[in-house]
């Protein structure tokens, strides 16, 4: 039997990315690990999240197919952020919405005023 040799297929940006294409690599049949750049580990003890991401690694003879695998998965998460960036906004919609906030909030306000003046200003005159 003989040893893998580690191949560094990709870099994340996260653990939780890292876990999700070593999950998709397992169903595929390629083995493979995630370990932390720097002091990753300990801010992942510490914090749950590192800043320094997660390397990949698979054995040298599934490099190829592990970065077609990966490359899919990644490809297909940019279509849907291009395609969400792609629809324009909707402005005039927009701009409903916060004069609707605003009139309520104002709506609000003045129903807080009135419920906190009022039987002050009552309580003072007819006393």
């Amino acid at each position: 039997m003989q040893g893998m040799k580690p191949v560094k297929v990709h870099s994340c940006s996260d653990r939780v990315q890292a876990d999700m294409l070593i999950e998709a690599l397992k169903r595929e049949g390629i083995p493979a690990y995630a370990e932390s750049k720097g002091s990753g580990d300990y801010l992942n003890i510490y914090m749950g999240t590192s800043v320094f991401g997660e390397s990949l690694y698979v054995d040298e003879n599934d490099a190829d197919r592990a970065k077609e695998i990966i490359e899919s998965m990644t490809q297909a998460d940019s279509d849907v952020a291009d395609t969400i960036e792609d629809q324009e906004p909707v402005p005039a919609r927009q701009d409903k919405k916060i004069l609707v906030v605003r009139i309520i909030s104002l709506i609000a306000a003045l129903f807080l005023f009135l419920g906190a003046v009022v039987p002050t200003l009552l309580n003072l005159f007819l006393g």
